[in-house]
């Protein structure tokens, strides 16, 4: 048997120096393997550590073993082989088949062996690995071979052991994952006032979550594994499907017999015949010797970088949470509160040093005290609906969680509440109920005008064949000319109400606003002669034709000239209907147009412009409706363009419609 044909790595053992041994980790993985182990000192023609597997081998205890020379176990060529395993260099292997050897009572046995050099200070020291009984044929001659690819790990394991290298997280997540041959490995750790899991070490880096939540699967203190094509862990989902690992396995780190972490490795190809899991359990042990190896060693001192920069990121996830949080000790006094606890409370966080957690959350219920009553039981708090006074004396509808902390011994250790603001999104609530009855109230209007439609056509009607019947000097002439109006006021008041919550069906086309607006006014001539009112209209020969429904922009701008026509005095004035190519603008991709209705009126005052747009809002008393730039607006909308409003006293207003310009035709260009 080959070094390259174990799965875990056999080489991770030897001592430091001749006064201190053997590392405990090497007895700890040597007993985990069914290989025989045996560590020798060929100079000093003894046994340094053998493990379980020689014990049963041999017939004899560990300290049986350690205690015969050598030789004495040696059956066959003694000297010979000592004198083989004296000029091995270190790295270098020699094969040993068939070999004999001694067991209890004096029995022979057999066995198939390696001997690598993995030492060289006074004395070498050779360690034998192999199967019995021999299955492998007789090797006529020792032969000296180049150190194995899977040695190479292993020996930068000696030399840090050697060197009296101080446990760490990732020494262990390295050496653990070259024994498992994993594709990637990370050990996480729970701090002593935290459920969470945070990521101590990790081989590959870059590729494994920095925490995993407490309510996750992977987190849990016990084994587990995830074979390609079931669901992996939640929180393991992106590392599953980028690391393009097939088996993924966790197993418990303890730490005087107490669950203190767990370690995670991947597998691009699963560990054959279901050994995953005991694999996983020989490196959790053997990543607990190397991390908790010498307890007085404080867990400052063997915090790694990775650790150092997971809690500057908690520090800063703490201060930039939008939901407020308040650290509050075992006694209820306040630690420290991030920043969206001081914009709710209004209190700064020099301010809150040393005060009681009563004396900052005060609320319509006892809150501050149901909080701290669970956080000292080590419960969970929850509290959906709480009404929370601020500083100011305002009042901010919130949710009240409650989330203890424990001590390393797992007494409860003060804790973090947090507070939800519901404030905004209750306002949000409410002007989603205020549409909700503007969308309800349309649906009513479109049914009432509807059904008072057809009645109030006929009503114009007999009023308008009353008045054609009697004759000029009836007194009734002067009621029916009174009422007729105001019917037909009503009947456009009906017809408007339908255009806005019922408004028809667009049909695009490129418009010519040239063609359009020398039409319009041409059809509005001989009107705004009779009122003295000059006509301009003025559209630049670059100006694109609008993508629009001809027949609705013909609506709106029947409306806008009205509105103008209407504005000017008595005495004339003067009405401009431009066009040009409007100006880019970030929030408005792709080419428009823009189409001016200006007079030279009087102007509107800033607080009619502010509601000029609004339903029912009109300033012509009995002679509007108040619908016709509310309809206009919407009719614009639906065109995916605006209308404004810019007006000047006594300079005149101007209404300006931006539309989408339609595509130009290639062959046309």
């Amino acid at each position: 048997m080959t070094f390259s044909q174990l799965r875990t790595p056999l080489a991770l053992f030897g001592s430091r120096s001749k006064t201190r041994a053997t590392d405990p980790r090497f007895q700890h993985l040597a007993d985990q393997l069914q290989q025989l182990i045996l560590l020798v000192s060929p100079h000093a023609d003894r046994i340094v550590a053998a493990n379980a597997h020689a014990a049963k081998f041999f017939g004899r205890s560990h300290e049986a073993i350690c205690a015969a020379p050598l030789s004495e176990l040696l059956a066959q060529d003694a000297e010979q082989l000592l004198l083989d395993l004296k000029t091995l260099a270190p790295g270098s292997t020699l094969t040993l088949g068939n070999s004999r050897w001694r067991g209890n009572a004096g029995a022979l046995l057999n066995a198939d062996l390696q001997a690598t050099c993995i030492e060289s200070d006074d004395h070498l020291l050779v360690m034998l690995m192999g199967a019995s009984p021999a299955s492998a044929p007789a090797t006529p001659a020792a032969k000296i071979i180049a150190p194995a690819p899977a040695l190479e790990p292993l020996l930068a394991l000696l030399t840090a052991m050697r060197q009296g290298a101080a446990p760490s997280a990732q020494h262990a997540a390295d050496y653990c994952r070259d024994a498992l041959r994993a594709d990637a490995l990370a050990i996480y750790g729970r701090s002593a006032n935290s459920s969470v899991l945070t990521l101590q070490a990790a081989q590959p880096v870059n590729i494994f979550p920095a925490y995993l939540p407490a309510e996750d699967i992977a987190s849990n203190l016990a084994a587990w594994a995830w074979l390609d094509g079931t669901l992996p862990p939640s929180v393991l989902t992106p590392f599953s499907r980028t690391s393009a690992c097939t088996a993924i396995y966790g197993h418990p780190i303890r730490q005087a017999e107490m669950p203190a972490g767990i370690i995670i490795a991947g597998f691009k190809i699963a560990p054959p015949d279901n050994t995953g899991v005991d694999l996983m359990q020989g490196a959790a042990k053997l990543a607990a010797l190397f991390m908790y190896q010498t307890p007085t060693v404080p867990l400052s001192a063997q915090e790694s970088p990775v650790v150092q920069l997971l809690e500057n990121r908690l520090d800063l996830i703490f201060q930039e949470a939008v939901e407020a949080i308040i650290w509050v000790n075992p006694v209820g006094v306040v630690e420290r509160l991030n920043a969206a606890a001081e914009r709710l409370l209004g209190y700064a966080p020099v301010e809150v040093a040393g005060m009681e957690l009563h004396d900052i959350l005060v609320a319509s219920t006892p809150a501050a005290s149901e909080v701290l009553h669970s956080l000292t039981r080590g419960q969970n708090y929850r509290q959906e609906e709480v009404s929370v006074i601020r500083r100011d004396g305002t009042q901010a509808s919130a949710t009240l969680a409650g989330l203890p902390f424990f001590d390393s011994a797992g007494i409860p250790d003060g804790g973090l509440v947090v507070l939800v603001d519901h404030s905004e999104s209750k306002a949000v609530d409410a002007h989603v109920h205020h549409l909700q009855q503007r969308a309800w109230l349309g649906d009513l209007s479109a049914v009432f005008a509807h059904e008072i439609r057809n009645p109030l056509n006929n009503i114009v009607t007999g009023l308008q064949l009353l008045k054609h019947k009697l004759g000029a000097e009836a007194p009734t002439q002067s009621i029916l000319d009174e009422m007729l109006p105001e019917a037909h006021r009503i009947a456009e008041l009906v017809k408007n109400t339908l255009l806005i919550v019922q408004p028809s069906e667009l049909r695009f086309e490129a418009v010519d606003l040239n063609q359009l607006l020398d039409r319009l006014a041409f059809r509005w001539g001989e009107r705004l002669q009779r009122r003295k009112i000059l006509c301009q209209v003025d559209v630049s020969a670059a100006t694109p034709r609008a993508l629009a429904d001809l027949r609705c922009m013909e609506h709106v701008l029947t409306n806008l000239l009205a509105n103008a026509m209407q504005a000017l005095p008595e005495s004339g004035g003067s009405i401009t209907l431009t066009a040009r190519t409007a100006p880019p603008k970030p929030e408005r991709p792709g080419a428009h147009v823009e189409i001016n209705v200006a007079d030279t009126g009087p102007g509107i005052p800033p607080d009619v412009v502010a509601r000029i747009f609004e339903p029912f809002y009109t300033t012509k008393a009995s002679e509007g409706t108040g619908l016709g730039l509310a309809i206009a607006q919407r009719f614009v909308a639906a065109h995916k363009g605006t209308l404004t409003c810019q007006s000047f006293i006594g300079v005149g207003t101007a209404f300006t419609i931006t539309l989408p310009a339609a595509k130009q035709d290639p062959a046309a260009a």
